[in-house]
This record gives C-alpha cells, structure tokens and sequence, in this order.
C-alpha cells in the first residue's frame, strides 16, 4: 500500500481546459486536484511497476504541471545568466529530474488520502485549491497553485503546511549554483537520478 503523505511536492493529473470565466475556473481547479489525488491512488496500488509506472507518472506529470515554467523559475535568476547550452541541458535533465524525485518518495509510504476542501482566488489569475492528506494523525494541510496557460489549467506550485515546492527547490538549485556553478547543479542533478534508477530497480526486484 502506498500513500500521498509525504508526496512532499508533486503528482498530478490534470485536463487541458481551455480559459473559463473565474467561477468555473476555480471549481474546474478543484476537479483537477482531486482527479489527481485519485489518480495516483489508482496508480499506486495497482500492480504497475518499473518503468511502466514511471511513464504512467511521466504522462500525468505533463498533463498537470506546467514543466518548463517549474524548471525555469526552480533556476530563477540563474537562468538568465545561463548559457543557451546550459539552458538545453537543464531543460533535458529537469524533466527526468522531477520524475524521479516525485516517484522515489511516493514509493516510500502506506496509502493515505487527499481531499479537495475548497477553492479561492490567489495571485492574478490563479486559483489556489486547498486539501488535505487525510490518514494517521492529524489532517495535513496542502495547497495547490493552480494558472490558466495556453494549453488549459496547470498546476504551477505545491506547498504543504505553508512550505512551497517551487521556493525549496529554488534555493536548493541556487545553493548549489553559487558554489559550484551550473556544471555542477547539472552534475549533482545526474547524480541524484542516476541513485534514484538503482534504487527503483532493486525496489522492482
């Protein structure tokens, strides 16, 4: 049995929606989150393994989170004063990078669950969808930031008992940059996923 407790950032499956006037968008928001939650339960105690459930978990990643503005703003300033090769490699090894990460911790938990309990505006034109991981112990509180982009509805941030995903892995990325330079934030991402590979293979032995 496996869990959402300790997700500590990440699973969704979401659906392209086209823009929506604010009320439906925000209850649109709502659906999506729960979808996930429900969707990972699924995945999780079905029989899936390896490198099926990874792609499983690929195409619900796509379809929900807006990738490329998570790995973007996850660099933050260092982005811009990236080279354009940098840029490429890290776009490449960010992908990958969240995959894992998000798989790797999933995989360490008894299934609990996740309950939409409302909807509110947030910045601009984000909705902010709040839950909670319900299970052992006291409720967990969870947000979800939810923005209208070209292609539908993404989630963007995923912050639990107020601590942001995006924020954490900023100034996680940005640690390493400024001692070691984008050569070895790519380095430490590489090896990050290539000890996450051993571990889910010996877990699928």
């Amino acid at each position: 049995m496996k869990t959402l407790r300790g997700l500590l950032l990440i699973l969704v499956a979401a659906f392209a929606l086209p823009s929506l006037p604010a009320a439906a968008q925000s209850a649109a928001a709502g659906t999506m989150v729960q979808k996930l939650a429900d969707d990972t339960v699924s995945l999780l105690q079905s029989q899936t393994r390896g490198a099926d459930r990874d792609q499983r978990f690929r195409q619900m990643m796509s379809e929900g989170f807006d990738v490329g503005f998570l790995g973007r703003q996850a660099l933050g300033r260092n982005w811009r004063t990236a080279t354009e090769a940098e840029r490429k490699a890290y776009e490449e090894i960010f992908d990958d990078y969240m995959l894992r990460t998000i798989t790797s911790r999933l995989a360490r938990f008894e299934q609990e669950t996740l309950k939409v309990t409302g909807q509110r505006k947030g910045p601009k034109e984000d909705t902010i969808v709040d839950s909670q991981i319900l299970g052992r112990g006291e409720p967990i509180a969870m947000e979800w930031l939810v923005r209208p982009m070209d292609n539908g509805l993404k989630i963007i941030d995923v912050k639990i008992e107020g601590i942001s995903m995006l924020i954490t892995t900023r100034e996680e990325f940005g640690g390493i940059v400024q001692q070691k330079g984008m050569q070895g934030l790519l380095d430490a991402m590489t090896s990050k996923i290539d000890v996450m590979k051993a571990q889910s293979a010996a877990a699928s032995n």
